[in-house]
Order: C-alpha cells, then sequence, then structure tokens
C-alpha cells in the first residue's frame, strides 16, 4: 500500500517564537498584495497633496490676489483627474486586500491542519476537537480584518504623515513641527488601550471555546440527557454560558469605541493648535513659523487641509486596532496548537536517545512485514511508565491477545505500537531492524487500528468505509460480510449511502463497530491492532468475528487484540496478561 507522505510543514509559521512573529510569517505569504496596497497608499497620499496644493492655488488667485487661474480650465481637469483617481483606487485596494487577507488566512489554516494532521488529535488532550474546529474556521477567519484592513493601515500610517510633513515642510517649519510633537500621542494612548483590548478578547475566546465545548458535549449526550430529563437544567447551563461570551464581547466592543474617541480627541486638539497658530499668524500677532517670514492664505489654505490628512491614517488605524488585538488572540492560541507537538514526544531525546541517533530509524519499510519484536520496549504516558519492559516476538500468522484490569495498560501499548505515543525505553524491531513507529506516516499506511469507542465521520456508510479511497460495492460488502454486517447494511434505507453520524449515531454501538471493524478489513493492513472489539457484540458475532481473525491471520496477517472476554483467549497463539496492582507480566 503506497504512503502519501505530506509536506513539510511551514518553518516559519510552525515554529515562530512568538504571535507577532506568527502573523507576520502569515502576511508575508501575500508579500507582491502587500507591496501593491503600500503603493496604492502612497499613490492615495499624494493625490491628497495635489488636490489641497491646487485647491489652495485657485482661492488663493481668486480671493487674495484677484486673478482668473480659477477660470482655466486645466486647473479643473487636474481635480477631475485627482478625484477619479481616489475614487478607483478604494476599489483595486479593496481587491488586493481580500486577495491578501485570504492567502495569509489560508497559510494560517494550512499549517494548522498540516500539524494536526501529522501529529494526530490523540497527541492533543487538551485540545477537543470543538476548540479545534472552532480554531481553524471561526478563529482564523476572525482575523481578516487584521490581514485585510490592520496590516495595509499600519504600513500607511507610518509612510503617508511622512510625506504629509514633507509637503508642510515647503511652506512652514512649525507647523510641521506641532504635527511631529503631537503625533505621538496618538499611537501612545492606542497602545495603552490596545493592551485593554488585547486582554478583553483573549478573555472572549476563552469564552467563545468554552461555549462551543459544553455545547458539542451536550449535543453528544442529547439522548442520555433526554433520559435523564435533565435538559431544562442543561439548557440552564448553555444561556448562562452564552450570556457570558456576550458580556465579553460587549467588553471587548466598549474598548474598541473608546479607542476610536481617544483618537478623535487627540487629533481634533492637533487640528485645533495648526488652525490657532495660523489665525494669529493672519492677525499679526506674530511672524514665525515660516521659512520666507510671510504666509499667503493660499498656504495658510493648504496647511490647514493637510493638517487633518496628517491624522487620518492614525484615525483609520484606532477602530482597527481592535482587530490587531483579535489576531494577537488567535495567534497565541495557534501557538499553543504548535507547541502540542505531542509533549512526550519532546521529551523523546531524553527518553530514546538512542532511537534519535539512528539513521535507520525512520528507513523505508519493506514490502512484506515477517515479523514485530518489541525488545525490553516500556510504555506510558506523560513520562510515567505504565508496566514492566515487553519482550516479544510475532510473526506472520500470528497473533496475541492482551489481557488485564482496567488501566493495566492495554490501550496504551496499542497507541505505541500504533504510532500515536512514544515508547520510554525499548525499541521496536520490524523485520529485525529497529523502527521508530512514533508518526511514521509509513508505519501507519500499513495496520489497522481501532479503539475501544469506534471513531465514524458524519457521513454515508459508503464513504466511513473508503475514508477517501476507491473501492467497489462487491468488496465493500465482502468486508461487511467478514464482521457480520452485511445483513444489518442491506436492511438500511439506502444501504451503503445511508446517513450515520459521529460515533455511530442511528446504530447501537455493536452495529457501529462491526462497521468500524469491516473498515479495518477492507484496508488490507499488514498488521491489526484492536481494543476491545468484541466488547458490544453478542456471543455469536463476537465468534463469527474471531474467526473472520483466524481467516486474516492464516492469509499471512498479524493480529495483537486487547480483550477482557475469557472465551477470546482459545484461539489467540499467544497470551500476555497486563497487572496494573504490581505491573507485573504475565506471558503464557
Amino acid at each position: 500500500m503506497k504512503q502519501t507522505v505530506n509536506p513539510p510543514l511551514n518553518p516559519s509559521l510552525n515554529n515562530s517564537p512568538d504571535a507577532k512573529t506568527l502573523l507576520r510569517a502569515a502576511s508575508n505569504s501575500a508579500r507582491r498584495e502587500n507591496n501593491g496596497l503600500t503603493l496604492i497608499g502612497i499613490i492615495q497620499t499624494l493625490c491628497t497633496i495635489i488636490f489641497a496644493a491646487v485647491i489652495a492655488l485657485l482661492i488663493n488667485d481668486a480671493v487674495y490676489l484677484q486673478q482668473d487661474a480659477w477660470r482655466q480650465l486645466h486647473w479643473w481637469g487636474l481635480l477631475a483627474a485627482v478625484l477619479c483617481i481616489k475614487a478607483l483606487l478604494p476599489l483595486v485596494q479593496a481587491q488586493l486586500a481580500d486577495s491578501a487577507s485570504i492567502k495569509a488566512r489560508n497559510a494560517l489554516r494550512s499549517a494548522a491542519m498540516e500539524h494536526c494532521q501529522q501529529h494526530h488529535i490523540k497527541l492533543f488532550p487538551d485540545f477537543t476537537a470543538a476548540e479545534l474546529s472552532s480554531l481553524i474556521s471561526t478563529e482564523i477567519d476572525s482575523t481578516r480584518d487584521y490581514f485585510a484592513e490592520f496590516m495595509p493601515q499600519q504600513r500607511l500610517a507610518m509612510l503617508a504623515p511622512v510625506l504629509i510633513l514633507l509637503a508642510c515642510c515647503s511652506i512652514s517649519w512649525l507647523v510641521p513641527l506641532i504635527l511631529a510633537l503631537t503625533a505621538p500621542m496618538v499611537p501612545l494612548f492606542m497602545m495603552i488601550v490596545g493592551h485593554k483590548a488585547a486582554d478583553a478578547s483573549q478573555r472572549n475566546l476563552i469564552q467563545l471555546n468554552r461555549l462551543g465545548n459544553l455545547l458539542a458535549d451536550r449535543i453528544k449526550g442529547l439522548n442520555a440527557l433526554q433520559l435523564a430529563r435533565t435538559t431544562d437544567q442543561e439548557q440552564q447551563k448553555l444561556y448562562e454560558q452564552s450570556e457570558a461570551y456576550r458580556h465579553s464581547t460587549m467588553q471587548v466592543l466598549r474598548l474598541a469605541f473608546l479607542s476610536g474617541t481617544l483618537l478623535e480627541f487627540f487629533s481634533a486638539i492637533s487640528v485645533a493648535l495648526v488652525a490657532v497658530y495660523l489665525g494669529l499668524l493672519f492677525l499679526g500677532k506674530y511672524h514665525i513659523g515660516s521659512w520666507s517670514g510671510e504666509v499667503t492664505l493660499g498656504d495658510g489654505i493648504f496647511l490647514l487641509m493637510l493638517a487633518p490628512e496628517f491624522y487620518l491614517p492614525l484615525r483609520r488605524l484606532g477602530p482597527l486596532y481592535h482587530a490587531r488585538a483579535d489576531a494577537m488572540s488567535v495567534a497565541e492560541h495557534l501557538l499553543r496548537l504548535f507547541s502540542k507537538k505531542d509533549s512526550q514526544s519532546q521529551r523523546t531525546p531524553q527518553l530514546q536517545p538512542h532511537l534519535q541517533t539512528r539513521s535507520d530509524a525512520h528507513a523505508v519499510l519493506p514490502k512484506q512485514i515477517d515479523s514485530i519484536t518489541l525488545q525490553n520496549l516500556q510504555t506510558g504516558r506523560n513520562a510515567v511508565n505504565i508496566g514492566q519492559p515487553l519482550n516479544l516476538t510475532l510473526r506472520t500468522g500470528q497473533s496475541l491477545l492482551l489481557k488485564g484490569p482496567s488501566g493495566a495498560g492495554k490501550s496504551t501499548l496499542l497507541d505505541t505500537l500504533a504510532g500515536f505515543i512514544p515508547a520510554t525505553a525499548g525499541e521496536t524491531l520490524i523485520n529485525g531492524q529497529p523502527t521508530t513507529l512514533l508518526n511514521n506516516a509509513q508505519w501507519q499506511g500499513r495496520i489497522g487500528y481501532m479503539a475501544q469507542q469506534p471513531e465514524l465521520l458524519f457521513d454515508s456508510i459508503r464513504n466511513n468505509l473508503c475514508l477517501g479511497r476507491d473501492f467497489s460495492d462487491a468488496q465493500l460488502l465482502a468486508a461487511l460480510t467478514r464482521v457480520q454486517a452485511d445483513i444489518l447494511v442491506r436492511a438500511l434505507p439506502g444501504q451503503l449511502d445511508y446517513q450515520i453520524s459521529d460515533s455511530g449515531g442511528y446504530l447501537s454501538g455493536g452495529q457501529a463497530q462491526r462497521i468500524a471493524l469491516a473498515r479495518v478489513f477492507l484496508h488490507q493492513p499488514d498488521l491489526l491492532l484492536l481494543d476491545e472489539p468484541t466488547a458490544n457484540l453478542d456471543d455469536e458475532t463476537a465468534d463469527l468475528f474471531l474467526t473472520s481473525l483466524r481467516q486474516f491471520t492464516q492469509l499471512g496477517g498479524i493480529v495483537i487484540m486487547a480483550s477482557h472476554r475469557t472465551r477470546d483467549q482459545t484461539l489467540f497463539q499467544q497470551t500476555i496478561t497486563l497487572h496494573s496492582s504490581e505491573g507485573a507480566l504475565y506471558e503464557k
């Protein structure tokens, strides 16, 4: 069976040291669009300066110099051209901004999806399905305003004031000085309010995740709640959590409005200072601030028109600062996901140094797996050993039964052999060659694994069996027959196209388990790892299933199964009993 190896994660995203670096790296995926947005912003600022200069010239000639320059059509043609350019540029700007935002969000989403695919959901005990779904969809989509509006406006807020200061310096040195001294007040208060908004946004995301987790959990157990007649109480809990989320959302909005109010206040004061200076200058109270010692009416109009334009980029940036706070919160959430490279596997260099130095640890697996050998293999979770080291060898056509009470380590051993968690010590040899199983895509493509709870999709039985591969109806029914589920499926409306929910909803526990078992047989693995596959089956169906396992081993397969049923022991060539009390291991 060919196994497609996933491309490596984008290291600039996956290994970002902080949220700011992560967002910057995502933004770099749309560098061409960002450069275009910066160029458009510069052109818009130049158009504003030209528009102000022409208006000031015409008013000065008409009112102060009593000339007829305003009657000349080329000036009006220039104004019309500038206005048309200023009207068309936002359309191009909006398209580029959307394109940049889509690319950046796709980069974040791809990194998150690839990370989950490579490290598996089971390696994230701190991340529930609802939280991951919210992060990959809703939360990453909420960064749209950050990449589409905040990032371009941030660059423009640095470039546009510089261009306006240079234009003002051509007439006066005092007005640019006033603008330069008052400008830091705007970002200063914006940062103060922004930190509060970031904290509020982080709390808002926490409330959203809590609401999502609560809702997903209650929907999953809706039948049990209805039987227990506690739906009213749970409905009240959902209402209270939704109210907490509403209050946290309103707090974020209040801080956003406060930020905008502060920006408008300080920019209005700064523009007023320029207006007062020009007014007293024209009244003859003083004659300072200009290079030539004289400021004409046109010069004053030009300076007064550019003063509010100097603060406009900063004022536009203010309302978008909450978008930055939201994006930083999402980035922190993504960093927490990226840091979950399996806390156990992060300790692997200390626990398994010999495996880290072997050049053949991830060597290509042989076409035929003839044997699997465990040499002093110690299993455990979170660096805590479970049981004693294992030493055994299984060859093609052999089967092994794991027995023992709950908590003895049967599921942990199966998860270790499946490559979901690392062994804390020892080696695994495939055909006599040491092989690292953890996150080994080749290995996981050669095995069949079924946990205690069947993992099914909210989809048709056909798609649950195929999992993206192509199989004929005859192959599907043959696999169902091996687990005594063909009669069940033929009796359902739509048969193979019958829709089921995740965890086998609309089917009984035994029926869902048989569908999951049929999927295991369908993909023809070399090794079967089964965790209590007969737990929800009646004795007759369980015996028929075990007969199918025997046929599987007779065809050259290897089976390792955990079970509590005493009657299963006779069908296996080897039996190992794990004891949780002393951690002892007994082999018969």
